[in-house]
């Protein structure tokens, strides 16, 4: 780097020879070297390195990616742009990245090569933008994307003001907090309100509690008869010990009257086993077992009142009186309100209090009254609930503080929702889609849902409705903005706009580039591959001010399984004529630039003399005709001789020396024209000297690319010079050497 930059300076090495050098130049070498080093720095602070090997087509890529800029790679289809975006997505799944081993390496790899790429500094997450993405985006039923709020509100300022907001709370919340006892209180009482169910009717039959208890306490009252089993059913096993009975007096009755465990005679107590099987259940016991069990546990929370209504209640002999079931349906409603209180307090948020609402005094209804929870009205209870509600007084406290961070974060919303809608309208009506957004729903509720502009509800089902460059149009959009929300550290965009007709394709750039750096992608680490070189006209060349000269684009050359980029600046997009001038005017072989001429003047739509001579010329004719003149008989007629002049000395004040008698000799001389071609350092001057060979070219494929699809300089007003930028598709080449048997 310091002998180029010395070079820079006029100042030569001479190897193997000492050179007197003066104290200017002394200075001048060590200014460079210290050029060199800040030039190095540069680089490596600002430009990603990344090298691929031996994924699918690719042996290997060398790619230079400018961090923060939105870094454009041209190429054709076929050249391995989607393969670039899966390696770097695979970049660190060892599992993924062997998929795109080359199927040439699958069954002959005697060297042990392997799919890699290495990049000169860790890519923690990659994004990309590509066919998978859009056939993976669902629409949802009501809605476009089901994450709505993180994406689209949830962003840095909105993090900030609800860890504000966490501060102030967190001293109610910080009691829930590896709280055992507590935590084992709200349990129980889940426990105990999960095992009933209230209806219109009042308590449901149907629940676990209500048909642990409907029969009545078996355990405590056991059946007449039965006494001589109270051992069995009064012990820790007895939901075992009355499935095991059940279950063997089904089984094994039928075969024999022995007993089939110690064989006696079972005729004599055969209706005594059976009376087992009728009175007990081992649902219900176990139903019933649960229920006194977690009354236990609540133990001295509950109330004396309450402790000894349930006693009553689990130890009756013959189920529920409709007193019993109107306690049990007053225990149930407590314990859903004062869990359902509980569970606000644990979990309070900024969202807990509604828009107007004033703060104090949501605050104050949080608080605990045992007197309205008497099931619960004990000194153990009152001293749990004491903390929560000094907690909540200490919060009150702060209420002013928290009302202004509350209205901060909910017009931070408002101004945000208000913003992403216009944005992603305005986008949806430049590009012409008759469809709009609304982001509707309460606080972390919000939704992004679809409407057409010629129907007033919204849209069910966008996926029904939204054309394939609809949905194309609305997931790259929507992707932006889950880029800028889960901020990646590198962006790829795979052929994102290249489907899309112009006005569409520009819409989509501004949109994702085109706005402040926070509201879209620009400022971001971009990398965007496409065989669509109008995007980079656009953004460096058209109205690159309007990008701020944030892109940097490139051109990606593949040969044989070699993959590079050349560089592509503002002085590379050239007007077809500046091309062909600037193909004229340098060192090349004549009949080249009597090719660059021919096609100058086509796009001139200059049909007169000097076009009609290179028409002649390319066409081999001896005697000139005039294509202007109409039809005599089946022939055009021959050029006048004076016109003929006139064409030729306007060609040789372009071209020097031209003499049309010697070019058409050499035109004629099919080795002189292989030598032309083989010469040839680009593959689109390959094809105009491959068509004048004149071959009947048997692929129809090939034979359509040659004579009517590749004619690059009819596409743009501006395009890459051609013969700088090799644009033409290696197959297409070797298909052409194949015919020349080169």
């Amino acid at each position: 780097m310091a002998d180029l930059n010395a070079k820079k300076f006029g100042i030569l090495e001479k190897k193997h020879s000492f050179v007197r050098i003066s104290p200017i130049e002394s200075h001048f070498m060590q200014l460079a070297a210290i050029v060199a080093s800040l030039d190095t720095e540069l680089c490596m602070g600002f430009n990603m390195l990344i090298d691929i090997t031996n994924c699918n087509n690719i042996d290997s890529a060398s790619l230079e990616i400018e961090k923060g800029k939105l870094n454009i790679k041209f190429a054709p289809n076929g050249t391995g742009k989607s393969t670039i975006a899966k390696a770097l997505i695979s970049n660190n799944d060892e599992d993924k990245l062997s998929e795109l081993m080359p199927f040439k390496l699958r069954t002959d790899n005697p060297d042990e090569l392997k799919p890699q790429v290495t990049v000169t500094e860790e890519l923690n997450t990659v994004m990309c933008f590509n066919e998978d993405y859009v056939s993976q985006f669902t629409f949802q039923s009501d809605e476009l994307l089901s994450n709505s709020f993180d994406i689209f509100i949830r962003n840095e300022a909105y993090v900030e003001t609800e860890k504000e907001i966490e501060e102030i709370v967190n001293n109610i919340k910080t009691l829930f907090l590896d709280n055992v006892e507590l935590d084992t209180l709200i349990a129980n009482l889940k426990e105990l309100g999960a095992a009933f169910k209230l209806t219109k009717k009042g308590i449901s039959k149907a629940s676990t509690g209500m048909k642990g208890l409907s029969s009545g306490n078996k355990i405590e009252h056991i059946p007449a008869g039965l006494e001589v089993y109270q051992p069995f059913i009064r012990s820790s096993s007895n939901v075992n010990w009355i499935d095991w009975q059940t279950k063997g007096q089904k089984e094994f009755s039928e075969i024999s009257n022995c007993c089939p465990f110690c064989s006696s005679d079972t005729q004599e107590k055969k209706e005594q086993i059976e009376k087992v099987g009728k009175e007990y259940d081992k649902t219900v016991i176990k139903n019933l077992v649960g229920i006194i069990a977690v009354i236990e546990k609540l133990g001295d929370y509950l109330s004396d009142d309450t402790k000894e209504k349930l006693t009553v209640i689990t130890s009756l002999p013959n189920g529920l009186g409709k007193e019993h079931e109107q306690f049990l349906s007053d225990i149930k409603n407590q314990i859903d309100n004062l869990l359902e209180k509980l569970e606000l307090l644990k979990k309070l948020n900024g969202f807990d209090f509604k828009q107007g609402e004033k703060v104090n005094e949501k605050l104050i209804s949080y608080k605990l009254d045992l007197q309205f929870f008497a099931i619960i009205d004990s000194e153990k209870t009152q001293a749990a609930i004491v903390s929560i509600n000094d907690s909540i007084d200490d919060v009150s406290k702060q209420a002013g503080k928290l009302q202004g961070k509350i209205s901060m974060q909910r017009a931070g919303m408002q101004k945000l929702i208000s913003k992403h809608q216009t944005d992603i309208n305005n986008f949806l009506s430049y590009a012409g889609y008759k469809y709009a957004v609304e982001i509707s729903g309460e606080d972390d509720q919000s939704q992004l849902k679809l409407r057409h502009i010629d129907y007033n509800d919204f849209v069910s089902g966008g996926d029904q409705h939204l054309s394939f460059g609809e949905r194309n149009a609305f997931a790259i959009v929507l992707f932006m903005y889950e880029c800028l929300a889960k901020k990646p550290d590198l962006i790829v965009l795979d052929d994102p706009i290249s489907s899309f007709d112009k006005n569409k394709k520009y819409a989509i750039l501004e949109m994702l580039f085109r706005r402040k750096s926070k509201e879209c992608l620009q400022g971001d680490t971009v990398l965007m591959l496409t065989h669509d070189v109008e995007p980079i006209i656009d953004t460096v060349k058209a109205v690159s001010d309007q990008f701020n000269n944030t892109v940097r684009a490139s051109f990606l050359k593949f040969t044989q399984g070699e993959l590079y980029e050349q560089s592509i600046t503002k002085a590379d997009i050239k007007t077809f004529s500046q091309i062909c001038s600037g193909v004229i005017d340098k060192e090349c072989d004549v009949i080249l630039k009597l090719i660059y001429l021919r096609r100058n003047y086509e796009i001139l739509d200059d049909k007169e003399d000097a076009y009609q001579v290179l028409s002649n010329l390319f066409h081999l004719r001896e005697v000139p005709v005039d294509k202007r003149e109409s039809i005599v008989g089946e022939e055009y007629p021959e050029m006048d001789e004076e016109k003929f002049d006139l064409g030729c000395s306007t060609i040789a004040s372009r071209i020097t020396d031209f003499d049309y008698a010697a070019t058409l000799e050499r035109l004629k001389n099919q080795v002189a024209l292989k030598e032309i071609y083989e010469g040839c350092g680009n593959g689109y001057e390959k094809l105009q000297v491959f068509r004048l060979f004149n071959m009947d070219v048997k692929n129809s494929v090939i034979r359509k690319f040659i004579n009517e699809t590749y004619h690059i300089e009819n596409e743009y007003i501006c395009q890459l010079d051609p013969s700088e930028f090799d644009l033409i598709p290696e197959y297409v080449r070797i298909e052409c050497d194949k015919y020349l048997e080169i």
